[in-house]
């Protein structure tokens, strides 16, 4: 967490395992890089010299540049590409991308929206630093609104990297292109340098290539020879908006020494080293849980209905029209339909309502005007508009249902003390900027139908119940603002653009909602609903945004998907600490007011989830990557399965016909008594896992309608009886542990690992006229010649690798010395002290690990891991949950709530055998913040249970429900926390600690 105790800032916390999983896999491409590299690419270029002759004078001499030096080869570089993709369940390259032959060190980085891709890339920058010595970074981005956004998270962010990273001062900024000496410094400087450009700072046109023009203050270079005599690491934020031929070849002109593209939606995939889907971000509870409201016409049209989708003019005019058909049972449905120039609509349709239409002309989109039709007895028509609908009447309803939903969710949450520094925003997409405008020209005087209608519904809805004026007593126009782009006077008539982000006119509004975060996120600035055009996309988002209103058509193949983008992000709540994340599932839900229903929704975010190549809702080809793999006596390890395995599974299940086009067939029957996959022997031992995977796919795990909605109650009266008291006293105890390693042990352990581990291969140079290359184990491809190699043991200085090992396991300077004396393999440090020292560190903690549990003791000490006050407390503050992730309890005397929440199949059954069974006088799933604390990590058990034996309730359970008893099939980490945690319970007194699985529940 971040230090910093401003209650305006912005708490971020620095452990989150996904994100740290994203750091690495960047991190870990470069393993075996020095850290000294600028030290050694120096020594190099004398050795060269000597041997070779003088080298030419480059830019980076002459500019006086310190930038960065990459020394690995490609050979070491793919295999690092290959190790982070098998680790990270990813199909593995077999070579790295090309482009005209040459190998492309551009990586990308996929993460759903709302997970933190901005602070991933700004600390992954930290950690290169501090790694490999890499300083220089460019942040390139495709527009103003993006830029604006990472300047915003760099500021926020600041004292939070200053106090992970001390020893790494940093300077960031702007590119402007109107100060030279801004990249002069940037080039000069010794310190991490961060400059935030957009694309076109580098691309556009003749009034913005000042970065390729001549200037005097830079003794007559250009400033792109500044930026490019660093070798800069490139970092794309949204690339799939940046790859156009002229955006390539500009980015190419930076000459970084490698590229980091970070995305939710990669167009073109180059070395993917990390992904998380929307299924995973979804699955591990990082973004909001999508509900859909809708509002939609019911009953037949009252008047002909048409709109107009697009106009073409291919080998004839023609138009693509929404109409009214009437289908063979006599009923009508809307079909998209071709319709050619004067063709009769009652023709096309069968519907005697369009008797007498037809279009009498059609118009293409020339670049100022859309595409239009003239249709009789109407008018002119754009693409998009569409006629004799109640589109006005769903529009209006749709604003009083997210008002409706706003009101509630504000009264839900500001009525809490806990949860009261939670800002509520709403956010609405309008179809066109006059919708809000109407006949004025900023958010005062904005008289557009939807100003009109909110106003008028927000008064209706807000004086239904006085908690809700108690709470926004304002008038509705201090409450709502929109932000869109810049006014522009034409023949003395003011009209708007759309949106696009690059320009600031409505000062006021961009200030708020685009740059200062903070403000909006306060309950003291009255601005809760924002509208807005277009302007509000990738780049922009708000934590706090918890409904969605889309009062348009949802058109566009990735419409669905980037409106929800703007409100996935987990919401934060103002505390004396600052903002703080809130990861309740009771509380981080988004709601979208669709003008459809909640399963045409769903079906089509499904589709643009396909089409952008993510398997949302369906069985993808690595679903089973992430399994935990077993070894060849079928111990759990902690290792993942892989991409490899993991497609051999989905072939499988594809040919025994149980899945099809990613979805399950009425072959997969997983319920039926004797139901086997018929799986290959290797993966035999996975099926019960492979089935549960199947199982939990499809959209509605992701998407749900409101009506699933429930708010759990509490049994107040459970918590004040004084046998519940004493109970949660007794397991609630509080211990402290130490830990006893027999050092002896750990060494003989530790040498063994590093014996039998692959041999380090020396660094080499590889002298080629005036070439340099340093690699891991020789050189790649044909040359004309023989180049002639250098060992380069002894031209470095040795890292202080003991220095590096006790910062790494805390273990003393004379045990490290006798592993690595023990060991025999010092020579190979000397050779290539990095690779040697990740080996050497790898199995010094893995070795550790077994033997932290082994050498545990727990003592109990004063205090409660969680007061009986906290826990009724929390309990009042139940929010409203999901009836598909919830058990109804019949006996509802013998828990704390009505439903019971579970996270998998075999929980709901433990659940309803407690619930079933006499002898079980009180059960209660624990609560998230029940945390046992061990060497590996804190541990949350899962159920706490009274037994009544001989009519006396006399047995205090303690229960981890899993699929299995066998301690083979748990990861070696997992099973450490539970062996820890039951040597905790046990020094409390508490002695009745099992697992419970179906093949014994243990009670």
């Amino acid at each position: 967490m971040s230090s910093n105790s401003n209650n305006t800032s912005f708490r971020f916390d620095s452990h989150q395992q996904y994100q740290l999983d994203a750091i690495s896999a960047v991190i870990d491409l470069f393993d075996g890089q020095p850290t000294n590299a600028d030290k050694l690419a120096i020594a190099l270029r004398g050795i060269v010299a000597s041997r070779e002759g003088e080298l030419e004078l480059d830019t980076a001499q002459e500019v006086g540049a310190i930038g960065n030096n990459l020394v690995l080869d490609e050979s070491a570089i793919l295999a690092n590409l290959q190790a982070v993709q098998d680790r990270n369940g990813l199909e593995v390259s077999n070579a790295l991308t090309t482009e005209n032959g040459i190998a492309k060190f551009d990586f990308d980085i996929e993460m759903e929206t709302g997970t933190g891709k901005t602070y991933v890339y700004l600390r992954t920058i930290f950690e290169l630093a501090e790694k490999y010595g890499f300083t220089k970074f460019i942040i390139l981005v495709p527009s103003v609104a993006i830029r604006e956004g990472v300047n915003t998270s760099i500021r926020l962010m600041r004292s939070h990297f200053r106090d992970l990273y001390p020893a790494q001062p940093f300077d960031s900024g702007v590119y402007s292109g109107e100060r030279a000496e801004e990249v002069q410094a940037f080039a000069t400087a010794t310190n991490v340098q961060i400059m935030v450009m957009t694309i076109d700072a580098i691309r556009g046109d003749k009034n913005t290539r000042i970065i390729h023009q001549q200037r005097d203050k830079l003794n007559g270079l250009r400033p792109i020879d500044y930026l490019k005599a660093t070798r800069p690491v490139v970092i794309m934020d949204e690339p799939q908006n940046m790859e156009s031929l002229l955006a390539q070849s500009a980015i190419g002109e930076l000459e970084p020494v490698f590229t980091l593209r970070y995305s939710a939606t990669h167009k073109q995939l180059r070395n993917l080293v990390y992904r998380l889907d929307p299924v995973d971000a979804h699955d591990l509870g990082l973004v909001k849980q999508i509900v859909v409201a809708e509002v939609a016409q019911q009953g037949a049209d009252a008047a002909p209905y048409v709109k107009l989708l697009e106009v073409k003019h291919a080998k004839t005019w023609s138009a693509k029209l929404e109409l009214a058909c009437r289908k063979a049972d006599g009923s009508l449905e809307r079909k998209a339909k071709t319709v050619k120039q004067y063709q009769e609509l009652f023709e096309v349709t069968g519907n005697p309502a369009y008797d007498g239409r037809r279009i009498e002309e059609i118009r293409i989109a020339d670049g100022t005007e859309p595409g239009s039709i003239e249709l009789t007895n109407y008018g002119v028509l754009q693409e998009g508009e569409a006629i004799g609908d109640a589109t006005g009447a769903i529009y209006k309803e749709m604003i009083r249902e997210t008002v409706r939903e706003h009101l509630r969710k504000e009264a839900m949450l500001r009525t809490n003390p806990k949860t009261s520094g939670i800002k509520v925003l709403s956010l609405f997409f309008v179809d066109k900027v006059a919708s809000f405008l109407g006949d004025g020209t900023n958010n005062d005087d904005a008289n557009g139908d939807f100003v009109k209608w909110f106003d008028e519904v927000f008064a209706e809805e807000r004086n239904k119940n006085t908690q809700y004026r108690e709470l926004l007593p304002q008038e509705p126009r201090e409450l709502r603002k929109a932000y869109f782009s810049q006014l522009k006077k034409k023949g003395g008539k003011v009209e708007f653009k759309d949106s696009n982000g690059s320009t600031k006119a409505d000062d006021d509004a961009y200030e708020l909602i685009m740059q200062d975060k903070q403000r909006l996120l306060d309950s003291s600035e009255p601005v809760r609903f924002i509208f807005s055009h277009s302007a509000l996309r990738e780049g922009w988002d708000n934590p706090n945004v918890f409904q969605i209103c889309t009062l348009r058509e949802m058109g566009k193949e990735t419409e669905r998907r980037q409106t929800l983008g703007r409100g996935l992000r987990l919401p934060v709540a103002k505390t004396e600490q600052g903002y703080v994340r809130i990861a309740d599932r009771g509380i981080a839900t988004l709601t979208v007011i669709a003008n459809e229903s909640y399963t045409a929704f769903a079906q089509n975010l499904q589709t643009e989830y396909q089409n952008a190549g993510v398997g949302i809702g369906l069985v993808r080809r690595n679903e089973f990557a992430r399994l935990t793999k077993l070894d060849a006596e079928g111990r759990a390890t902690d290792d993942l399965l892989g991409f490899k395995d993991s497609l051999a599974i989905f072939q499988h299940l594809e040919r025994a016909g149980f899945i099809k086009d990613g979805r399950a067939t009425s072959l997969f029957q997983p319920k039926l008594e004797g139901f086997s996959l018929h799986l290959p022997e290797s993966f035999k031992p996975y099926e019960a896992q492979i089935i549960g995977l199947i199982d939990r796919s499809g959209i509605g795990q992701y998407v749900k309608p409101t009506s699933k909605r429930q708010v759990r109650k509490l049994n107040k009266a459970l918590y004040a009886t004084p046998e519940f008291e004493h109970f949660w006293n007794a397991i609630s105890q509080k211990t402290t542990y130490h830990v006893q390693v027999e050092r002896e042990k750990l060494i003989a352990n530790v040498v063994a690992a590093i014996k039998a581990a692959p041999r380090i291969l020396p660094l080499r140079i590889e002298i080629k006229q005036a070439k340099v290359t340093v690699m891991r184990g020789g050189t790649q491809g044909s040359e004309t010649r023989t180049p002639r190699i250098a060992e380069l043991k002894g031209s470095y200085d040795l890292p202080d690798i003991i220095g590096e090992l006790q910062q790494a396991t805390s273990l003393t300077r004379k045990t490290l010395v006798d592993i690595l004396v023990g060991s025999g393999r010092l020579g190979e440090f000397i050779g290539n002290p990095n690779d040697f020292m990740v080996m050497a560190r790898r199995c010094v903690q893995a070795e550790l690990a077994k033997l932290l549990i082994e050498g545990i003791q727990y003592e109990k000490i004063d205090g409660s891991i969680y007061e009986l006050r906290e826990l009724q407390a929390d309990g009042l503050e139940e929010k409203e949950r999901f009836l598909d992730q919830m058990y109804k309890v019949q006996n509802q005397q013998k828990t704390d709530f009505d439903y019971v929440v579970y996270d998998s199949g075999v929980e709901s059954d433990f659940a309803r055998l407690l619930d079933s069974r006499e002898d079980i006088k009180l059960f209660m799933k624990l609560p998230a913040r029940f945390k046992v604390p061990t060497p590996v990590g804190d541990y949350n058990p899962d159920w706490a249970i009274i037994k009544q034996v001989d009519g006396e309730d006399r047995i205090y359970m303690i229960r981890e429900t899993k699929s299995s008893l066998d301690d083979n099939q748990l990861r070696p980490s997992e099973l450490a926390k539970i062996k820890a945690a039951e040597k905790h319970f046990k020094a409390i007194g508490v002695d009745d600690y099992h697992r419970a699985a179906p093949e014994a529940w243990n009670l």
